[in-house]
């Protein structure tokens, strides 16, 4: 039975060409890239093409990037980095309530320790109440912490405007980039973080492998979290070749794709919400779509219970939110922080649509997706709508809309 995959921003399936790329890294071209013989200056020259594959698609230079196990990895290093052990309140740092938990479970660690931590606002369309963050920032704030793309919702950050309300206050920002890169335009030196994250799985690239930026201009201010053969004064350890030229190969297809994927994500998530509101009544977005990234559509079934229906699902694979949350009995923390209930919030799917999706694949995944819900929350069959339920007649290919990615 084929499997329609709805989740791609947990994870993505490796691309086929950034397969074919890593494959002699892991036969031939096996020296360790901090060999100085033949072979290590081969697998050096590799990750070093990797880095400046990853620094083109971000706006960096090559010497700023430090490959590392993944975002979170990146993350740790950036949030923890900035503090010593022995600091403590007045000194602190502000956190954004609906971000990964790799970034709020740092903040809970550093609570722990005695640093003062602070929670800013978001707005009901999931974006940053800036006004609230520029009110907790002061010059004991050593980093402010968003994602520039909310895995649940998809809603984008203000990045440029939170970096000029953190700078201005002394403090640094650090960006969580694993869903915004390969999806919206970023250019580090335009929006100004200091430090930004990314996983190579993300982007069809390997797991197991990220990156995390770093302005040159801070490096003084982060500390090692991990020590060993200082093969990077922030990141020990061998660099494992083959993975980071997976990561480099996937940011070179995702820079080439970006725009059209964009465009051709905005009509799949068209015609995924004409399928959904024939199929289902009372059907809301969660978030608002004018603010957020395309391939992201989190909405409410009322009636139905988002674990239930993901769970019963044997064609289909969607989630009700952060694979990190995955398990939990709680509804999410990133819909109750941008005002649902926690009934609205238990009944909340989300689809992550991939760009090269079949639209058959799409329509066929929501009508599944839609007989569940009806069965679990006993809705009849609208009139109007299909015996497969996936909308009314006519519904097809919807055009998409030319704009610019956001």
């Amino acid at each position: 039975m084929k499997t329609i995959y709805l989740d791609g921003c947990a994870t993505t399936r490796v691309d086929d060409e950034v397969l074919e790329a890593m494959l002699p890294y892991l036969r031939e071209e096996y020296g360790n890239p901090s060999s100085p013989h033949v072979l290590g200056k081969r697998a050096r020259r590799a990750v070093d093409a990797a880095a400046e594959s990853v620094a083109r698609l971000i706006g960096a230079d090559p010497g700023e990037i430090v490959f590392t196990s993944g975002a979170t990895e990146s993350n740790n290093i950036a949030l923890l980095g900035v503090f010593a052990h022995g600091d403590a309140a007045p000194v602190g740092g502000v956190f954004c309530p609906t971000d990964h938990k790799s970034s709020l479970a740092v903040g809970q660690a550093l609570a722990a320790r005695g640093v003062r931590t602070r929670t800013m606002r978001v707005r009901p369309d999931g974006r940053v109440d800036l006004g609230h963050l520029a009110g907790l920032l002061d010059l004991d704030t050593r980093v402010a912490t968003a994602a520039w793309v909310n895995s649940e919702i998809g809603a984008v950050q203000p990045v440029r405007a939170m970096a000029a309300l953190c700078h201005e206050a002394g403090a640094l920002l650090h960006v969580d980039g694993a869903q915004a890169v390969g999806r919206v335009p970023v250019d580090v030196r335009d929006a100004g973080p200091d430090t930004l994250s990314l996983s190579a799985h993300k982007i069809r690239g390997p797991k197991g492998v990220g990156a995390l930026y770093v302005r040159p201009e801070i490096r003084h201010r982060l500390r090692p979290i991990m020590y060993g053969g200082g093969q990077h004064a922030l990141r020990s350890g061998t660099v494992p070749t083959h993975l980071v030229v997976g990561l480099g190969r996937a940011c070179e297809l995702a820079a080439g794709r970006r725009d059209a994927e964009w465009r051709r994500a905005l009509g799949l998530r068209a015609a995924a919400l004409d399928v959904l509101t024939a199929g289902f009544p009372g059907v809301r977005v969660n978030g608002d779509p004018d603010v957020s990234v395309p391939h992201v559509l989190n909405v409410v079934l009322p009636g139905v219970r988002g674990e239930s229906l993901v769970s019963g699902l044997r064609s289909v694979a969607l989630s009700t939110g952060s694979a990190c949350n995955s398990g939990s009995q709680e509804p999410s923390y990133v819909l109750t922080a941008i005002g649902l209930t926690a009934e609205d919030a238990n009944s909340s799917v989300r689809l992550c649509l991939d760009p090269r999706m079949p639209f058959a694949d799409l329509v066929s995944g929501v009508a599944a997706v839609m007989e569940r819900a009806r069965a679990l929350a006993g809705v009849a069959l609208p009139a109007g709508v299909g015996p497969a339920g996936v909308g009314p007649a006519g519904v097809g290919p919807v055009g998409v809309e030319e704009v610019t990615p956001r």
